[in-house]
Formats: C-alpha cells, sequence, structure tokens
C-alpha cells in the first residue's frame, strides 16, 4: 500500500514537470514560398503558393486564417482570405499550404513589388498572429511603335527643308536606356549634323521625340519617299536592342523656273531689249505669273513686268526686258535673276527666283564701227567731197 502511494505520487510529480516545460501557445510560421513564374509578366495570373507550419509540437493552431494584401499593378483573385480549422506540428505539408492566384495588370511595369501575408490563429480563445512581406517580381521587356508627329512644313517641295519630328512609344513593361535613333533615305537627303539623335531614357509607357531635319533636292521628281528610321537602346537587362521602322514623305509637285538669255549679249555701257526665255522646270503648272528682272551689278533695269496666264511643266516662253549694262562691266557671263510671283492649280500663292547668267562682252573694232557708223558715213562723205573738189581745181597753164 504504501509501495503504490509513493508510485502515484511519482507520476504526479511526472505530470507537473511536463506540464511546467510545455509550450503555453501554439506558433505559426511562413516555411516557405514559390511562384508560379519568376518574374511575373504583365497581363499574366502568378499563382502564389504558401507553405505554413505550427512549430510547436504539443499545442495546435485553431481556426487558422490567413489573408494576402496586394497593391497596384497586382490583385488578388477570388478572396483574399483562407482558412483552416487547426494546424498541428505532425499535420502533413498539404495541409498547410495556401494558393492565392495574383493577377498582374496588363500595363505593369517592371520593378518589385511588395506583397503582405497576415496570419491569425487561436488558442483557449487567445488570439495570436503573424506577418510577413514577399516580394514579388514583375519583368517584360520593351517594345515600341512610332509615328510621325509633326513636319514643318507641312506640304514639301522640291527645293525644300523640313523638320521631320518622329515620336517613339514604348508600350513594353521596361524602360530603355542609351536610346539614339538614326534616320535614312532615298530620295529625299536626311541632313548629315542630325543624322542621328540622342533620344537618353525611355520609361516603360512612356515616349520621346526625336527630330530630323531633311531636304528634297530641287530637281526631284514629286512623289512619296522612304525615310527609314532605327532606335537602338539597352534594356535594364543590360541586354542591347534595337527597333525599326519606315515612314513615307510626300514630296509634292510644284512649278519651278529657269531664266536664260539663249546667247544673247550686251557690252558695256550699253542699253539694249532682250528677250530673255523662262522655262517651267517643275512638275505642276503655273498660273497667274507675275515676272520681273531682278538687276545684279552690272545690269539695270526699268522695273518692267511681264504677265503670262499660263505655263505648263517643260513649256518656254520669251518675254522682253530693257537693260542697261554699266559702262565699267567686266566681260563674262554675269549673274541677272527673275523674280516670279504665281499660283498652283488650287490658287495657292508661290514665289521663286532663279538667277541665269546674261553674257558681257568686250566691243571689237566691227563693234566699234557700228557703234559709231554715223562718224563713219561723215568721214567717207568728207573724204568722197574733198576728192571730188581736189579733181575740179583748174589746172596750171
Amino acid at each position: 500500500m504504501k509501495m503504490m502511494k509513493i508510485l502515484a505520487a511519482v507520476l504526479l510529480l511526472a505530470v507537473l514537470a511536463g506540464s511546467a516545460f510545455a509550450s503555453v501557445n501554439p506558433k505559426v510560421q511562413l516555411l516557405n514560398y514559390s511562384l508560379s513564374e519568376v518574374p511575373a509578366q504583365p497581363g499574366r495570373v502568378l499563382a502564389l503558393t504558401l507553405n505554413l507550419k505550427s512549430m510547436e509540437s504539443d499545442n495546435c493552431a485553431e481556426r487558422v486564417a490567413v489573408q494576402v494584401t496586394t497593391s497596384y499593378p497586382l490583385s488578388v483573385r477570388g478572396s483574399d482570405t483562407q482558412y483552416i480549422e487547426k494546424l498541428c506540428y505532425l499535420d502533413s505539408p498539404d495541409k498547410g499550404t495556401f494558393v492565392f492566384y495574383l493577377p498582374v495588370d496588363n500595363l505593369a511595369t517592371s520593378g518589385t513589388y511588395p506583397v503582405s501575408l497576415a496570419t491569425t490563429y487561436e488558442k483557449r480563445f487567445t488570439k495570436l498572429s503573424e506577418s510577413n512581406t514577399l516580394n514579388v517580381q514583375v519583368g517584360g521587356s520593351p517594345s515600341f511603335v512610332a509615328s510621325v508627329t509633326s513636319s514643318n512644313p507641312v506640304d514639301i517641295y522640291p527645293g525644300d527643308s523640313a523638320q521631320v519630328t518622329v515620336s517613339f512609344q514604348n508600350t513594353g513593361s521596361s524602360l530603355v536606356q542609351s536610346a539614339r535613333a538614326t534616320a535614312s533615305s532615298s530620295g529625299i537627303t536626311v541632313k548629315w549634323a542630325g543624322k542621328t539623335q540622342d533620344v537618353g531614357q525611355i520609361l516603360a509607357r512612356g515616349s520621346a521625340n526625336a527630330v530630323f531635319n531633311v531636304e528634297a533636292p530641287k530637281d526631284l521628281k514629286a512623289g512619296i519617299y522612304p525615310l527609314d528610321v532605327v532606335l537602338e537602346y539597352t534594356g535594364e537587362d543590360r541586354e542591347n536592342g534595337q527597333a525599326e521602322f519606315s515612314f513615307w514623305v510626300p514630296v509634292r509637285p510644284k512649278a519651278d523656273f529657269a531664266g536664260s538669255s539663249d546667247g544673247a549679249f550686251l557690252m558695256p555701257g550699253q542699253k539694249k531689249e532682250v528677250g530673255i526665255q523662262i522655262t517651267n522646270t517643275g512638275s505642276d503648272e503655273a498660273k497667274k505669273l507675275s515676272i520681273r528682272l531682278r538687276p545684279l551689278y552690272p545690269f539695270s533695269t526699268d522695273g518692267t513686268v511681264r504677265y503670262m496666264e499660263t505655263l505648263a511643266p517643260g513649256e518656254t516662253k520669251t518675254l522682253t526686258y530693257v537693260i542697261t549694262v554699266d559702262k565699267e562691266a567686266t566681260s563674262g557671263g554675269q549673274l541677272l535673276g527673275l523674280l516670279i510671283d504665281f499660283e498652283d492649280k488650287q490658287g495657292k500663292k508661290y514665289s521663286d527666283s532663279p538667277d541665269f547668267a546674261m553674257e558681257v562682252r568686250m566691243p571689237t573694232l566691227v563693234d566699234d564701227l557700228f557703234a559709231y557708223w554715223y562718224l563713219v558715213v561723215m568721214a567717207i562723205a568728207a573724204a568722197v567731197y574733198f576728192a571730188r573738189k581736189r579733181g575740179k581745181k583748174p589746172g596750171r597753164k
């Protein structure tokens, strides 16, 4: 009997000792997590798998709730909170597994975004909680579209220079750096000084512009000409990339003019009416033309304005003007200009000012004879007169 009491006392002490060392509350921890893809891609749904475990072998967590909180560009599909009634140390890993589906917005930009995890549970009406923050990386790549947003002037004609603005829109989800754009063309000319433009950084969903100076040669035919642009850049992953674009630049038809003296020449000090040939060398008909000479030394004019109703492409007409040459002029081809105001078929007004060469020659002996013919005639008449008078003189006896 006494032995039985001793054994009972020993058992009681063992139970009391075990109770003293047992945990008071359970503890639930996030062991690990996984993502269905890294980095997450815009427009896709990301599966977030959480693995939780009750860490106390002698205490189970009750009424376990796991809540996920996100911010743009992530969201939660369905409920943001999942529950289980109890989670114990010896439970299989599947029981502590929670899966949440996180859609990534189509317009998400690359970067790292936090996901907050809050775990709450109870034991004997005591409420406990744990919190964690997970980082979700959203990736992607740049993607570009481009367009011509402006041209100055809007209409380009043969002989014109223009500034063409090209806008690059990054529709991708990551930024690029060290971007530069290079333009080339056949037909129109991209001026060398502005052939390559530094664009710099282009943010995801952002844009940047490049301005190119182009020129349509004066003898260029009207038509549509290609403008090719290559955009080179460095991505966030340090990889180099490029995008190529082609645009069409319309060169509109326009009348153009050339003047010619048609072999005529003038001499220093001379004032003479001269025929000037006017040719439409352009690709469009000119209407309501008013044409006057633009005198350059050594020439001067009386300011006469001549008019034409029309001048078709390739057509030549001759107009006459009185031109005076300075007496100190030197021989050779000297420039003379035309000032031409005209309209196109739609009534739009234009001006042109072509130059052409008018030859100045020094007078020859024949020219001097023609210039002073009256003196020659008088000299001949005088010689004849005196010869006859001498012939009629009576002889001496």
